[in-house]
């Protein structure tokens, strides 16, 4: 053991641990289940830096495109401000200030390797307990608390509950690969709970996206080319069952294509009632945020300049629920590049990590990448979250040093 490994040791007392510890779970257990948990949770990790004191990585990171590259786009939208005037405004740059949270995040979880197992844990536990409770009212048609068993969400909303269910599924397959025994049967088990709660019982496609595209990405990069060809064709004979066999999940994607359909073809003094739904709306907003994008193709229109909406009734958006749009409209090309430079920063940072973890990595990263079309995660707090403490992981894997030879998902 190196002497800066002997004085990294005696530094980290197990009072100050016990308090890392349960931040990092309580970071893993607060996103699925509670905003107010998770803000509590990020002043408890700015609590620890600063009892631990230790900023010996703060220049490398800063260093890091991982880490500048949002800062810098945070920075952008805030100078918006001063050139731009927006009633929503002030609020969307409120809404995007987690884009500084990855150097502070990263310098925690850089503390102890044994932090990030915490927080996956956690993160892991709180979505099987949402999955027992959402199980029970939906096949059962408990109403506990209150719930709709017909849409069983219980903490967060339908897309959230349903995106973050996919990404735990995704983490339960990676462990049943790496399992044997009942552990593996019991990982498969919630791979497969997980899997029928996303399709079958919760609203969301979002959350059809997220499983399809993380889990195809992880088969794809993990399994040989001959169990590849296996698992096509039993995705090819699901597909069959799934357009064959009535079910929620195929009754939603054709109202959602019926949705966007009927949108499109709408006349002029219909077309606000005739995408008045999810999928017209989402259609109604690519039109509006291609409208503003011609106005000022480059920089932008300024922060909370997308608005979509009736003035009659009141009702307004301020996202058109796709995040390459949004960074468009607000930053122009400028804005979009800066995002997709941070993404390839990301994918680069993942696909350097050893094969286990990069393959897990690459899925979660693709799967947000493929949702950014349907929605605005990072602009959407618990989903802005998580992919912060993602990136973050990302950039103290980038400059973690051999004693951190340990640091693992």
């Amino acid at each position: 053991m190196s002497s800066s490994n002997l004085s990294f040791v005696s530094t980290f007392t197990p009072a100050r641990f016990r308090l890392f510890s349960f931040t990092a779970f309580l970071l893993g257990v607060s996103l699925p289940t509670s905003n107010a948990l998770m803000n509590t949770a990020l002043v408890l990790a700015l609590v620890c830096l600063l009892w631990q004191r230790d900023f010996r990585h703060v220049m490398p990171l800063l260093r890091q495109p991982l880490v500048w590259l949002p800062a810098l786009m945070f920075a952008l939208l805030a100078v918006s401000l001063l050139t731009q005037h927006h009633d929503y405004g002030p609020k969307m740059v409120g809404k995007y200030q987690k884009l500084l949270y990855v150097l502070p995040l990263a310098l925690f979880f850089l503390v102890d390797p044994r932090l990030i197992t915490r927080f996956i844990n956690g993160f892991l536990l709180a979505n099987a307990v949402i999955l027992a409770i959402s199980l029970t009212s939906g096949v059962w048609h408990v109403t506990l608390g209150g719930l709709n068993p017909l849409n069983p969400t219980v903490f967060k909303l339908q897309i959230t509950q349903n995106v973050f269910m996919a990404f735990a599924a995704l983490v339960w397959l990676s462990r049943a690969f790496a399992q044997s025994g009942l552990k593996r049967w019991g990982y498969g088990a919630l791979v497969l709970l997980a899997t029928a709660n996303v399709l079958l019982m919760v609203q969301g496609r979002t959350g059809y996206v997220a499983l399809f595209v993380g889990v195809g990405l992880w088969l794809l990069l993990t399994l040989p080319r001959w169990q590849r060809i296996g698992v096509l064709a039993c995705g090819l004979l699901v597909a069959m069952a799934l357009v064959l066999i009535p079910n929620r999940a195929t009754e939603r994607l054709t109202l959602g294509l019926q949705e966007v359909r009927n949108c499109v073809l709408a006349s002029a003094d219909q077309a606000y009632q005739a995408c008045d739904n999810s999928m017209g709306q989402r259609t109604a907003f690519a039109r509006e945020s291609l409208r503003l994008i011609k106005q000022a193709p480059l920089l932008g229109n300024g922060a909370g300049s997308f608005w979509y909406g009736n003035a009659e009734t009141g009702y307004s958006v301020h996202n058109p629920h796709n995040e390459y749009l949004l960074e468009t409209v607000q930053n122009g090309l400028l804005g979009l590049a800066l995002f997709l430079g941070w993404m390839l920063c990301c994918f680069q940072a993942a696909w350097r990590q050893p094969a286990a973890r990069r393959n897990l990595l690459v899925a979660v990263l693709g799967s947000y990448m493929a949702c950014h079309l349907f929605n605005s995660f990072l602009l959407d707090s618990a989903e802005g979250h998580l992919f912060m403490m993602l990136a973050a992981l990302l950039a103290g894997y980038r400059i973690a040093s051999p004693q951190y030879g340990a640091y693992r998902r």
